[in-house]
């Protein structure tokens, strides 16, 4: 039988009614059974004890109690394509058992909400942040790290802030194997399509793109190098993407090596809504290997980002610069040069060479 009162229900109580001890209760409902190692009659008899009591967790009497509150924030540029649910994925094995949650904001690269929701970190006292950077923001990142919260850039970095924490993907090497899977299946026209983001991830994948070329003694046409203002919406960054590549009279790429699978999917289904065959006339290569990429109607060829270990990654380097900030700055490039070979660049290679659409 539930029971309803206008005063808040303790942890005393709840004890009381599970027959257990206050501590026990405590553990539960922080979420940290599994490591302690807390019976699974035990957890039922608490967690039945609470809801029949009507528990309402009191967050900030227990920040004020223990001076901290047990929240980290993470910043991210958006949440489509299942990129950051993969990250999080990752973040939440750490933080869970740990008792952290992972307060999670978007910044859709506006310089101007980057800032909000970051001062926001700072306001709610959140014990860490964790986020996608922004260019022109040193200024907002040295306040952050003058208050003593650690930082760490997530994904990518700028090139002039090494003293920031950093966990990423070593890119570069992965974008080198996704541009000579293209070489090596005889594309020779081989296009870029992404978004000019000046950091030194993104701008890596880039040169390693240059670099292959260079390597196979290929020379791209300056129409089929598409750098895309940052803050573009997807639709615009293709408009003008394919304004460029498929502009009439003009010689026209055999493959796009794609900045990342988001940008990879958008291209695949523009192309063929123009009637433009991928692999056949068009081979497509992205970067992410996103869930939906391996799909049987999509195939998308791409190199495998390791998200959730970065996410993992991530979450483990926070929680050593919580209990040691003198271990600043940490630096953790985390490896990853799967190749999926699915359909977009499977077949087609011979046919595709010399031919225009």
């Amino acid at each position: 039988m539930s029971t309803t009162t206008s005063q808040p229900v303790t942890l005393e109580e709840i004890a009381r009614q599970a027959g257990v001890s206050r501590s026990t209760v405590s553990i539960v409902l922080r979420g940290q059974e599994k490591e302690r190692k807390i019976s699974k009659t035990t957890i039922t008899r608490v967690r039945h004890a609470a809801k029949e009591l009507n528990y309402v967790p009191n967050h900030m009497a227990r920040s004020l109690r223990l001076q901290r509150s047990g929240m980290i924030g993470v910043v991210v540029s958006n949440l489509r394509a299942d990129w950051a649910e993969s990250i999080m994925g990752g973040m939440l094995e750490v933080f869970r058992p740990s008792g952290y949650t992972p307060f999670v904001a978007i910044h859709r690269f506006d310089a101007e909400l980057a800032h909000k929701e970051l001062v926001s970190c700072l306001q709610r006292r959140d014990e860490g942040i964790i986020c996608q950077p922004m260019p022109a923001e040193a200024e907002l990142y040295a306040l952050i790290r003058r208050s003593g919260v650690p930082l760490i850039f997530l994904g990518d970095r700028p090139a002039d802030l090494p003293e920031v924490n950093f966990v990423g993907w070593d890119s570069t090497a992965a974008a080198r194997i996704a541009v000579e899977h293209l070489v090596q299946t005889g594309r020779k026209r081989i296009a870029f399509v992404g978004v000019d983001y000046p950091m030194e991830m993104t701008r890596g994948r880039f040169r390693a793109y240059l670099d292959v070329l260079s390597e196979a003694d290929l020379s791209p046409k300056d129409e089929w190098i598409v750098n895309a203002p940052i803050g573009w919406s997807p639709e615009r960054i293709l408009d003008w993407s394919l304004g460029r590549l498929l502009a009439p009279g003009r010689e026209h790429p055999d493959a796009i090596f794609a900045l990342n699978d988001g940008i990879a999917l958008l291209l695949l289904d523009a192309l063929d809504a123009r009637g433009i065959r991928v692999p056949e006339d068009l081979a497509l290569i992205g970067m992410g290997d996103l869930p939906m990429t391996g799909h049987r109607g999509i195939g998308l060829s791409t190199v495998k980002e390791p998200c959730e270990e970065m996410g993992r990654q991530a979450a483990q380097v926070m929680l050593d610069l919580i209990a040691n900030p003198t271990k600043a700055p940490i630096h953790r490039l985390i490896p990853g040069q799967e190749l999926k070979v699915r359909k977009t660049t499977q077949r087609g290679a011979q046919e595709s060479r010399g031919r225009g659409f």
